[in-house]
């Protein structure tokens, strides 16, 4: 039986976030055991509605959901989900990598193929909706264009949830960027530069930041390319793979 339980008005409408997708059955793979926690369609579906905004809205961004193997916040890859297809098991979590790599074709769409746990099947993985800027190597960025960024977004749950619905939801006010190893992440108005966080590690970190924290001339900037520039999508975004017995 599958279980649907849905939060914030945007993640409803893509009708998954803050929620869960469980199946009640499990499932002998070449001798081992494994529970089936979704169906490929459960996924594809998100990235259809995300594909139906309009296309002002979501330029530039891209679609992306990062794993975590609760409660410990492990790497998702202990948990080898895989999709089941009749042509062999496709893993979704690769190595360190805790985003979702889920490919889409037309053959799986139609197979729509279950999604198992193969491992730590007491253990639930937890997945985060990010929406996240597609340009590459990007070292600065101004307050005006991140304010843009941010109103895309918003635009996105207007379109979702209708204008009166939008009054009632947050709006987007913060990054989540990946800090590349031995990296600064700095901020620079009117002349003056304010270190707000730095990465002395060997491996990237992730840091918040609130751009309207400061004014629309400032510009924010590293030494080193960010890996990665996502929005933090308001309210609870997330999708839990629950596995059942």
């Amino acid at each position: 039986m599958k279980r649907l339980y849905k939060g914030a008005l945007l993640i409803a409408a893509l009708s998954f976030a803050n929620g869960s997708f469980a199946k009640d059955e499990v499932i002998n793979v070449v001798g081992d055991r494994a529970i089936k926690v979704a169906q490929y369609s459960d996924i594809e579906h998100v990235y259809e509605k995300f594909n139906q905004f309009p296309l002002k809205d979501r330029v530039g961004f891209s679609l992306r959901f990062i794993g975590d193997l609760l409660p410990n916040h492990d790497i998702p890859s202990l948990a080898d989900l895989v999709i089941h297809s009749r042509h062999g098991d496709i893993p979704l979590f690769l190595g360190k990598d805790r985003d979702l790599h889920f490919p889409r074709s037309a053959e799986l769409k139609q197979e729509n193929p279950p999604i198992l746990q193969k491992k730590y099947i007491h253990n639930r993985v937890r997945m985060e909706l990010s929406m996240v800027i597609k340009k590459a190597d990007i070292k600065e960025f101004s307050g005006a264009e991140a304010r843009r960024w941010l109103g895309q977004v918003d635009n996105c749950i207007e379109d979702v949830t209708g204008v009166v619905f939008s009054w009632f939801m947050p709006d987007a006010h913060y990054f989540k960027i990946d800090l590349a190893p031995n990296s600064q992440l700095i901020a620079q108005t009117q002349g003056k530069t304010q270190t707000l966080d730095e990465n002395r590690s060997l491996e990237p970190i992730t840091v918040s930041l609130r751009p309207q924290s400061y004014p629309k001339e400032t510009i924010f900037y590293s030494n080193k390319p960010f890996r990665r520039i996502r929005v933090k999508i308001p309210g609870d975004a997330y999708v839990t793979f629950i596995p059942q017995e």
